[in-house]
């Protein structure tokens, strides 16, 4: 991946964005997960909720600016006038697919008590819908005050224009190296592609090297079978999870980092954890590696990378790498919406338009009911774009597709594909 950068000699500006509360404390973000109360969870969904309202009901305004200026009305509050709703997608049926005619839309618990209204969407002449999504509705109500029929349907913020990704005063591009796991075979835990990649890197010297997890893979046959076997040893020489990783696995990546850094000191080297890895237990969104999976190892294995200078990121992670902003994750954001009923009209590359609407989401997991199922609700802002800003560029692998770059609305989408096949597919 080559953007435009600064100068071809200097090592790049990496900064983490987001609320740094997350991710500092005694555990690095390392927290307990299983403890969310309900009301906590519906009160994190609602806050986002409410912070996207203003802007939806403004930008629908904004759609319509002949005549008297459109009231913001209520999920559940009948009205005769013509009246902006903000709220929820959901469907009808708690097992069924979303399609037009069993579209609900689902108001805030302070606002509304959780209304919901049945959303009639025959009159709008464009529609992008999915479970989960916020949106903004323009229409008037039934007599009953059961059914809002709408005519025009706003999918989700509205994108501000593109930032040049080439400016001329720039002299160099950013290279940025990207592998994503699994980094061995399926049928044992031979990693010599992990070594092949980073022999690459060696050889290449990019100014960024982004690996995203797993980096020991719990669907790999060996991992999964519960007696891994280290290559070149005996099959009954079983050894331990932590043993994969102490023994072979961080060994292996110090050995390689080591080398690119003699080789190109100012290289940064960025580690995601993955969903998949092995002895990491954290939902979305996840704390470091060496935060989530250190407490089972032995702790001089990620220090010695550390000192190596490899930085550990949570997943996802959401960078400034000089000035660029990107958005990195180890987890597959696009087939979440495609799988979950993405309802389109009039007709269009479904690709291209569930990554347009994550954008207009600015989430990389908007999905509800949650897809990675494992999410903390109370840390979700995670998933979503600090500051509502859209990136320049989003990286994750996705199994829809193979390895490519799209761009979007002036934006970069890349799918880097997985080194090896994951043990899963």
């Amino acid at each position: 991946l080559c953007l435009a950068g600064g100068d071809a000699a200097a090592a790049a500006s990496v900064e983490l964005l987001g609320d740094p509360a997350l991710w500092t404390g005694p555990r690095r973000g390392a927290y307990a997960w299983m403890d969310e109360a309900l009301d906590e969870r519906a009160a994190a969904r609602d806050a986002r909720l409410a912070e996207m309202e203003p802007e939806l009901v403004a930008a629908v305004r904004a759609r319509h600016p002949d005549g008297e200026e459109l009231a913001a009305g209520g999920i559940g509050v009948a009205t005769q006038a013509e009246v902006i709703l903000c709220g929820r997608v959901v469907c009808e049926g708690f097992e069924g697919r979303l399609n037009e005619r069993a579209m609900l839309l689902e108001g805030t618990h302070g606002a509304s008590k959780s209304a919901r209204v049945q959303l009639n969407v025959a009159s709008c002449p464009a529609l992008a819908a999915f479970p989960g999504q916020i949106v903004a509705v323009l229409g008037r109500c039934g007599m009953g005050g059961s059914t809002f029929h709408a005519r025009d349907f706003l999918p989700g913020l509205t994108l501000p224009p593109a930032p040049a990704l080439a400016a001329p005063a720039r002299s160099r591009q950013l290279h940025v190296q990207i592998m994503a796991g699994p980094f061995c075979l399926r049928d044992g835990l031979d990693y010599s592609p992990l070594e092949e990649g980073l022999e690459h890197a060696v050889s290449h010297a990019p100014h960024v090297l982004l690996l995203l997890g797993p980096l020991v893979d719990a669907s790999n046959r060996g991992v999964a079978s519960g007696e891994p076997v280290l290559p070149g040893r005996p099959e009954d020489e079983v050894c331990s999870l932590p043993e994969v990783y102490t023994r072979h696995v961080l060994p292996l990546l110090r050995r390689g980092v080591a080398r690119l850094k003699a080789a190109s000191p100012s290289t940064e080297v960025l580690v995601v954890p993955s969903l998949d890895e092995a002895l990491g237990f954290h939902p979305m969104p996840q704390p470091p590696l060496d935060a989530a999976v250190g407490p089972s190892l032995d702790a001089a294995g990620a220090e010695h990378l550390r000192r190596l200078g490899a930085r550990f990121l949570p997943n996802p992670a959401h960078l400034s790498v000089d000035g660029l902003r990107l958005t990195v994750t180890s987890a597959d954001a696009l087939t979440p919406i495609l799988r979950a009923g993405l309802v389109l009209r009039p007709e269009e590359r479904r690709i291209e338009r569930a990554l347009r609407l994550l954008l207009e989401q600015r989430s990389l997991f908007p999905v509800l009911p949650r897809e990675p199922t494992g999410v903390s609700e109370a840390r979700a802002s995670a998933l979503d774009f600090p500051e509502q800003q859209v990136p320049d560029v989003v990286v994750f692998p996705s199994a829809t597709g193979g390895a490519a770059g799209q761009a979007m609305d002036g934006r970069l989408f890349v799918n880097p594909g997985s080194v090896c096949r994951p043990a899963a597919l």
